[in-house]
């Protein structure tokens, strides 16, 4: 449901408005206010009426939901709690024939959770300044499925760098390994989309593992019979409770 009760609303109101180049008197003039009250908006001394919220959002070219956040409830919640027993997890993934081992760095704040990532990195207790690349961003999970929104802050204002982590959340607290999908960009700047391993802890055998970070005949077949690569929950026994 929408939170009517974002004490955001007022600054995401103004935020919006400036970003598109409106003044309070031209946006204003586009839904039938005066600039005052334009201005009570944006203070928080009146609410507009929904058909008014509607006008606003058609004007500045945005969603109700990104001035009101949607709240859920119950199964729908989005946890506001790192699902991980660890602030630190590595990745592994191979590029071609070349493992990469990467960190993620999680950090909980007031309604956010908060992520580094430091991609491709030699040494795992010696890294935040000698990583190949570096994004930070958000993670978003309910009880079974999380998600990592990461960005290049670095990038410049003509490319478009994101990266996305998926993975799913077992039934338990003690797992230490889990698979996920990261989709990214190629050095060409092309989408591609790996399949990797999250561990609570750095591994030593990763050759142990090379079944699961490798594409194997198993997802060959589920490819061509689904037209889809699914993460699939099959290996959760031999991941999540790992020794």
């Amino acid at each position: 449901m929408y939170d009517l009760q974002n004490l955001e609303f007022k600054q995401l109101l103004k935020e919006y408005r400036k970003s598109r180049g409106f003044t309070l008197e031209s946006l204003g003039n586009k839904i039938g206010k005066s600039k005052a009250t334009v201005s009570k908006y944006e203070t928080g001394e009146i609410t507009p009426d929904i058909i008014t919220m509607l006008e606003i959002c058609n004007v500045l070219d945005i969603n109700v939901s990104q001035l009101f956040p949607i709240k859920f409830t119950n199964n729908r919640l989005h946890l506001l709690k790192n699902p991980f027993t660890t602030n630190k997890l590595f990745l592994y993934y191979y590029t071609k024939s070349f493992l990469v081992t990467s960190i993620l760095e999680i950090h909980e704040e007031t309604n956010k959770i908060f992520v580094k990532l430091y991609n491709g990195i030699k040494n795992t207790s010696n890294y935040a300044n000698k990583a190949s690349y570096y994004y930070e961003g958000i993670l978003e999970c309910n009880k079974s499925i999380g998600y990592i929104n990461l960005y290049n802050p670095n990038s410049n204002d003509i490319q478009l760098e994101k990266v996305q982590i998926c993975f799913n959340i077992p039934w338990s607290n003690n797992f230490k390994i889990t698979n996920f999908f990261i989709l990214g960009l190629t050095p060409n700047s092309l989408p591609i989309i790996k399949k990797g391993i999250l561990s609570t802890f750095p591994i030593e055998n990763i050759s142990s593992y090379k079944n699961l970070l490798k594409l194997t005949k198993d997802d060959i077949t589920s490819i061509q019979e689904e037209n889809a690569w699914i993460l699939q929950n099959s290996n959760y026994d031999y991941l999540f409770f790992d020794n």
